[in-house]
């Protein structure tokens, strides 16, 4: 039996088993008019592409049975190329409940978050005890994480751009709620309209749901890698309105607050070119805007600079900001300890 090592253990040239989760598949051509699938496979270190061709032994198993955000283990050949890391695959099969006794651990085959996810969980109820005091307002956002509490520790922040891996969901969040605490705390005193309770409570209440959508928008069947039907034609800012309106319902709420809570959600991503119907246009409204603009903003910088090329100063403009980044020279381990 073969040894079953993982995707981001292996060197260029090699060939091995793994375990891997398919993250893409797309129908594709090349210039010529050739047709195939381009499919990406990850662990929690690395992603590698392979192209399907028309004609191939893996064609239409790849175009019917493999399943976007379904771990499969692989028989293959790592390179890395001109156009990034890719696989030949020589033997690929859905894993199955005997491969935990080979190492197949699903947290293993997709990014996670560096955070304990229910820790995290743990720590935001904690926060919504301590700065949400209006009961009904409190029960509201509690029932809310209470009930989705599974779902939300594996839920990503988003697909692609921003904390796209297993628990970014709940790290996105906490920072998302500590920028809105350390905005009120900074600027209550200079503005006395932001010492009122109930904008503070709302604020936080708001960093705490305003991604709420994700849990219908990000398909759990694809391993949260595509969206859902709901996602694609709705959106999560629209869906999280629709929880957080439900939900009241349900707890029979109906508090003169529940509009301000409701526009928060639908306004959080600023202008409708970004998804909003309705800019933001309250206190509470406003912070958890610029709030989340910030941690999206810091999440992304990171990346481009944890991407570029080791040794360049200068980052091109082939970044999310579009623009050139200096980065600087890299301390080492040594001297960053220093």
């Amino acid at each position: 039996m073969a040894t079953v090592k993982q995707l981001s253990e292996l060197q260029h040239g090699q060939s091995a088993d793994f375990f891997a989760q398919l993250f893409r598949k797309d129908t594709a051509t090349t210039r010529q008019g050739r047709p195939f699938f381009s499919v990406q496979f990850r662990d929690n270190r690395r992603q590698a592409s392979s192209a399907i061709w028309a004609g191939s032994p893996h064609e239409l198993a790849c175009r019917d049975q493999w399943k976007v955000g379904h771990f499969y283990k692989i028989r293959g050949t790592f390179q890395e190329t001109a156009y990034g890391s890719q696989i030949e695959i020589l033997r690929i099969r859905a894993v199955e409940d005997a491969d935990t006794e080979l190492g197949f651990d699903p947290l293993l085959c997709q990014p996670v978050a560096e955070n304990d996810s229910a820790e995290m969980f743990d720590h935001l109820l904690d926060l919504v005890d301590r700065e949400i005091t209006t009961p009904e307002l409190r029960t509201l956002v509690t029932a809310i994480f209470e009930q989705n509490r599974e779902r939300l520790e594996a839920l990503p922040g988003a697909v692609h751009h921003h904390h796209a891996y297993a628990g970014g969901f709940l790290e996105h969040i906490y920072s998302v709620t500590r920028n809105v605490l350390y905005l009120i705390d900074t600027y209550r005193g200079q503005h006395a309209s932001l010492r009122d309770r109930l904008t503070q409570q709302l604020a936080v209440a708001g960093a705490l749901l305003h991604d709420i959508g994700k849990l219908h928008e990000l398909d759990a069947e694809a391993g949260n890698t595509a969206y859902t039907t709901e996602g694609e034609l709705i959106g999560h800012i629209a869906l999280g309105r629709d929880i957080v309106r439900d939900m009241a319902k349900q707890l029979e709420i109906d508090a003169p607050w529940l509009l301000r809570l409701e526009h928060l959600v639908l306004s959080h991503q600023g202008t409708p070119q970004h998804g909003s119907p309705k800019q933001p246009m309250t206190w509470e409204a406003n912070l958890v805007f610029w709030a989340d603009e910030l941690d999206g903003n810091v999440y992304r910088l990171a990346q481009t600079f944890e991407q570029a090329e080791p040794n360049d100063p200068i980052i091109p403009n082939k970044n999310p900001f579009g623009r050139r980044v200096f980065r600087g020279e890299l301390a080492t381990d040594s001297e960053s300890s220093a």
